[in-house]
């Protein structure tokens, strides 16, 4: 028995023995990429011991390099079954599957690996297969915090076909399609938004999860509260309800189907008793054989108390023989309004419903407003509107019919979620067609062609809105009914798809949503500053950010008014109080004029606070003048251009001549040049007229710098003046650092540089450092209107920027020897300036406008005869004799 013992002994450390040889001669090999030794060793040792997950591991990058992957493969997932908190087994089995094209596993492997270890290889592994920016961690972290699955299969139809793993899909391929992952974040709102705030190239959910959540940011434009939850009255809550049942008075019938669903149908039972109050229509519920034992039990103790007519299926019959069982049985000769169980409709909606149709004989269905009705929906048009507005749906409707009254639109088809039938359209054409649309998605849309094509009409009714839950159970079976449905219709009318795209791109409920949209800011807003401005973002933009940022310090409402493309203006509430109005993005001044003056009247603003009207077709822009000039509202204009001297806002000719200040002759003159640019073409003694008017009779006329009021009193003499200079945005305590002598001179120059900005200037300098070999080097950061020519005569273009930090960070890559404000137009205060003079970096500006004179400030500027616009060789000589040591030598290292 001890020679047994003792042979086992031996036995096991010679074992031990020649799998460490073996391992060992396989490093060995491995370092040597003497692939085919390494691998007969190292599965030698695994023989011996096949627990080594090391070796395993080994094994794995040995197989992998030799190209057998499918082995490398199995010796990973090997390794990962042994040892499953490996965090290099994963890695590498990560690895191995990419280079296969198995992105889904290898997804999966490399984020094992990761939660792992947070800080090793996995994370910048993942960075880069996704295609993100920012760290692996904090996006992981964010989509961790933030992703919703249900809503994310809800939402992405495409989904329910495939096999991928929901959360898998939005960090392969969601975010990069700005698919929100979840209900309330919506990425192209945020990304919009805050764009100032988001550095390039950042992923607005991981920016949000940062920094956004702890700041109270905005996640998307309407809230992040969903509208309505329905819960089931209380039983106390049915006492006193007045019954709904049919009798000699009664007008139409409102059928409600009943399959299951506890809370929603109860809530919309109640809804439709309660909400009956004297008006002519009954109640009708039909059960159809629903499962819900607890529902079944409710709907039989409450029709006992005669609240509503009830009748249940003897088999389960499906939702359109139900309907027609309603129609045709129990309803006769009545009008009937088919209500969904989901759906709940408010006090008088019917007084209203009936109304429509007593005023037009030809009307065959009516279908309100909703929440949630594709082409009936509101506030966003063909869509679910399920997150909460400022007020209840109850408060909405009667906004509605206080807004919109006796208002209706002609539509192809309705929607059935509460739909009103007219009996002698019934009785002519037929109920619901239960052969073609056995499973639904689609029966109503039938009939409403039946009904067209007989020569009925169907409405819309914009006076009435209810709310509709919707489904909340997606499925691809659902996907296939839906599809089956559509189909049907395609077969019965084949000019169905037809009219309801024209439909949805004609868009006639428009204007109610529109009145609704501005009742709801005239409600919830109150004595605001109004701010006009155009859509083009730049300096404006910057100085407004100033001014809202006081304003909601103040706690003072106010919203941003923008003209854009020749007619249009779009409107934005602050975010305290956020009110959102999608269909005041695109108000059209031909059409809605009137609307939008009586929008600014109602508001009763404390102050409409005027700063461009750029991008606005001069007929427009008149009439906007005219009225504010009449509208007895406080009113000041900011002199940000030289709009009001000409359509060419830069006091610039056309071919982009410099001539000095024009007079209004000569600008009359430019006038007969062809130029694509303005949308405001007036003749000059028009607008000289108008804008004279319209400045005298301004509050104030605020200048930003002296410079621009010398200009306008050229041109202006009755106004109000004021010169307050713009509040610096931009502070930082970095100081730019000169880079080592090499014997060059760089030339940066800040901005979207188009041919006002010195473009046409830039590219002559390059071209002339180049030709006759100059030792100038020029970069713009930020892009031209030319960047192929600028890069074809080296000029380092970086391309757009998205903040403040970028540019110094470019700045800092750069080291330029001071920077270019190339502008050959009088600027009113130029705020790209501001980041060279904070930085400490010497300047070199044309002496025009405002940029002359906050230069004169600065010891360490050049300020440039503006006669060298014109004489670009000169100017790039004059650049390249410029004394650089003494410029720097006048900085202020104090400061």
């Amino acid at each position: 028995m001890l020679r047994s013992l003792y042979n086992t002994i031996v036995k096991d450390k010679n074992a031990g023995s020649r799998c460490t040889f073996h391992v060992s001669q396989g490093d060995l090999a491995n370092s040597r990429k003497d692939w085919a030794f390494a691998i007969r060793h190292y599965r030698k040792a695994l023989e011996i011991n096949p627990g080594l997950t090391a070796t395993w591991v080994q094994l794995g990058h040995s197989y992998r390099e030799s190209g057998d992957t499918d082995a490398a493969q199995d010796a990973y997932e090997k390794a990962v079954k042994l040892a499953p908190s490996s965090d290099d087994a994963y890695f590498f089995l990560g690895v191995t599957l990419r280079s296969k094209g198995e992105n889904h596993a290898a997804f999966d492997a490399y984020v094992k690996a990761f939660e792992l270890k947070p800080d090793g290889a996995a994370a910048r592994e993942l960075a880069g297969f996704i295609g993100i920016k920012d760290e692996f961690a904090d996006f992981y972290a964010a989509v961790n915090g933030m992703f919703d699955r249900a809503y994310y299969i809800k939402a992405n139809s495409d989904l329910r076909q495939s096999d991928i793993d929901p959360k898998l899909h939005y960090m392969l391929y969601g975010w990069k399609e700005n698919r929100a992952p979840s209900a309330f974040f919506d990425p192209q709102f945020y990304r919009l938004k805050y764009r100032k705030r988001l550095k390039a190239g950042q992923n607005p959910l991981v920016h949000y999860w940062k920094v956004g959540r702890n700041l109270s940011l905005l996640t998307n434009p309407s809230g992040t509260q969903s509208w309505l939850t329905p819960t089931a009255p209380e039983k106390e809550a049915w006492d006193g309800l007045q019954p709904a049942r049919k009798d000699a008075e009664t007008e139409a019938v409102v059928i409600l189907p009943v399959y299951k669903g506890h809370d929603e149908t109860l809530r919309s039972i109640y809804n439709a008793v309660a909400g009956r109050a004297g008006e002519s229509y009954s109640l009708l519920v039909i059960n159809d054989c629903g499962p819900d034992k607890a529902l079944n039990a409710e709907l039989e103790r409450l029709a006992s108390l005669g609240l509503f007519d009830y009748h249940v299926n003897p088999t389960n019959l499906g939702f359109v023989q139900t309907c027609n069982r309603g129609i045709l049985e129990f309803s006769r000769d009545k009008d009937v309004v088919l209500l969904n169980s989901d759906a709940f409709v408010p006090v008088g909606w019917f007084t209203r419903m009936k109304a429509h149709v007593e005023k037009d004989p030809l009307i065959a269905t009516v279908t309100p407003l909703s929440n949630n009705a594709t082409i009936c929906s509101y506030p966003v048009n063909d869509a679910d509107n399920f997150r909460a507005l400022e007020l209840g749906p109850e408060e909405l409707d009667v906004l509605a019919a206080e807004t919109n009254p006796g208002l209706n639109v002609e539509t192809p088809t309705g929607v059935g979620f509460c739909f009103f039938m007219k009996r002698a359209v019934i009785d002519e054409i037929g109920a619901l067609d239960p052969v073609a649309f056995k499973l639904g998605y689609g029966e109503e849309n039938d009939f409403c062609m039946r009904a067209l094509e007989a020569g009925y009409k169907n409405v819309i009714a914009t006076d009435i809105f209810v709310f509709h839950v919707g489904s909340v159970s997606f499925s691809a079976s659902k996907d296939a009914n839906f599809n089956a449905g559509q189909k049907a219709l395609d077969i019965k009318h084949p000019n169905y798809t037809l009219m309801t795209r024209r439909h949805v791109n004609a868009d006639p409920t428009r204007y109610s949503r529109m009145r609704l949209d501005v009742r709801r800011l005239v409600r919830a807003i109150h004595a605001p500053v109004i701010f006009i401005t155009h859509a083009w973002g730049g300096g404006i933009e910057t100085y407004l950010d100033t001014k809202r940022a006081e304003l909601d310090r103040q706690g003072k409402p106010h919203l941003t008014i923008s003209v854009r493309d020749r007619s249009f203006v779009s409107i934005e509430t602050s975010d305290n109080p956020y009110i959102f109005a999608p269909n005041l993005s695109s108000l059209d001044l031909r059409l809605d004029f009137e609307l939008f003056g009586s929008l600014i009247r109602d508001l009763k603003p404390t102050l409409l606070h005027i700063n461009s009207f750029a991008g606005l077709e001069w007929v427009h822009q008149k009439a906007l003048l005219e009225f504010i000039s009449n509208a007895e509202i406080p009113y000041r204009y900011v002199a940000h251009d030289y709009s009001a001297v000409s359509r060419f806002y830069h006091l610039t000719r056309p071919d982009n001549i410099y001539r000095g200040l024009p007079d209004w002759q000569e600008i009359e003159s430019w006038s007969r040049m062809i130029e694509h640019g303005p949308a405001d073409m007036s003749s000059i003694a028009e607008r000289r007229a108008t804008y004279s008017r319209f400045l005298s009779k301004a509050d104030a006329v605020e200048f930003p710098s002296a410079a621009t009021r010398r200009v306008f009193e050229n041109f202006y003499s009755d106004f109000t003046a004021e010169v307050i200079p713009h509040e610096e945005p931009f502070r930082t305590d970095e100081r730019a650092v000169r880079r080592l002598e090499d014997g060059k001179i760089r030339v940066a120059s800040i901005g979207a540089i188009g041919p006002h900005k010195g473009s046409d200037v830039i590219l002559a300098l390059a071209r002339h450092a180049v030709s006759h070999d100059l030792d100038i080097e020029y970069s713009i950061i930020g892009y031209s209107d030319q960047d192929a020519a600028m890069k074809a005569a080296g000029v380092n273009v970086t391309g757009a920027y998205s903040s403040e930090d970028e540019v110094i960070e470019h700045l800092k890559e750069i080291q330029p020897d001071l920077v270019f404000i190339s502008s050959v137009w009088p600027e009113t205060y130029c705020y790209t300036l501001s980041i060279p003079i904070a930085l400490k970096l010497p300047v070199m500006v044309f002496d025009l406008g405002a940029q002359g004179e906050r230069a004169a400030e600065l010891p360490w500027s050049v300020r440039l005869d503006p006669r060298l616009i014109n004489a670009p060789n000169k100017l790039s000589n004059d650049i390249a004799e410029l004394d650089i040591d003494e410029l720097w030598s006048l900085l202020d290292p104090s400061e």
